[in-house]
């Protein structure tokens, strides 16, 4: 019986030594959906940030910005205190298709990074050519440069139109309307909004309208009022007399607006109409905006 126990502990030791040099893991976070698996490379931990909040579900909102942190990466090779990452970033469709890659998110890396701090970040805005209504993976692989190690992280990530905008449409169709910041470029998700930033209200996609000659002639008003009901700006027409080629009304439809700084009372209602002076086709969409 001792020799049994002798015989039993031995083996265990040499296979908890056997797992420990094939440094393999796998996990997953139920909230997000984030599923990483590692061979040879290893993360303490990988934080899902989204507009500098903590992801808590997969859905995420047109226009948001994922930040996914990987922390305390090792199993590199270190040559003089450094070490070799290469990383990669890819949005798969759930039909398989790629909708973008990078394959190279750290250019500088080759000629090694410290191996005081090891820690990886990657960045990807939620927009074109992604599209809202749809469901993608979005698939990290972290390599080492000087070494076989490979660290693997995949996020399903369901991309929902930003319920802060109210769009109808008659006879229309369109894929995105979103606000964005053309002074910080980037797609305002919260309806915090500077004075004097240029806001950019936009329509991609657009479809439905009636041709004569090859061009479309379409009209859009707009009108920005405060919480008061003051009228801020109040514009009729502003496609008077003006004709577009369908291919360029599908790519975009923009109306921009500046707020100079005064007193208003917040939140601001800013609402737009489109519709086709050839038809009965039309577009409403309206947000709110709190001015900052």
């Amino acid at each position: 019986m001792k020799n049994n126990i002798i015989r039993l502990f031995a083996i265990s030791t040499i296979v908890a030594a056997t797992s420990c040099n094939f440094n393999k893991s796998i996990n997953k976070d139920f909230a997000t959906g984030l599923k990483t698996t590692g061979d040879g490379i290893s993360a303490s931990s990988v934080d899902i940030t989204v507009n500098n909040e903590e992801a808590s579900s997969d859905k995420y909102t047109y226009g948001q910005t994922i930040v996914t942190t990987f922390n305390d990466i090792d199993g590199f090779t270190v040559e003089d205190g450094k070490y070799f990452p290469k990383m990669a970033v890819a949005m798969v469709s759930k039909k398989g298709d790629t909708v973008f890659a990078n394959s190279d998110l750290l250019p500088n890396s080759a000629s090694g990074l410290s191996s005081i701090k090891r820690q990886l970040k990657g960045q990807v805005i939620l927009a074109n050519p992604i599209l809202s209504g749809d469901t993608y993976n979005l698939i990290y692989t972290i390599s080492d440069l000087k070494g076989d190690g490979v660290f693997v992280s995949k996020m399903p990530v369901e991309l929902i139109k930003d319920s802060n905008i109210k769009i109808s449409s008659e006879k229309l169709g369109y894929s995105e309307g979103y606000i964005m910041s053309a002074t910080h470029k980037s797609v305002i998700t919260n309806r915090k909004v500077g004075f004097n930033d240029k806001l950019l209200f936009i329509f991609e996609g657009l479809k439905g309208f009636t041709t004569k000659d090859g061009f479309v002639e379409l009209g859009m008003t707009m009108t920005v009022e405060d919480y008061n009901g003051t009228v801020i700006l109040d514009q009729p027409d502003m496609f008077l007399n003006q004709k577009a080629t369908q291919a360029q009304v599908s790519q975009s439809i923009q109306a921009s607006l500046v707020l100079t700084k005064g007193t208003l009372e917040n939140p601001l209602k800013w609402h737009i109409k489109i519709w086709d002076k050839n038809s009965k086709a039309k577009i409403t969409a309206e947000t709110l905006l709190e001015v900052e």
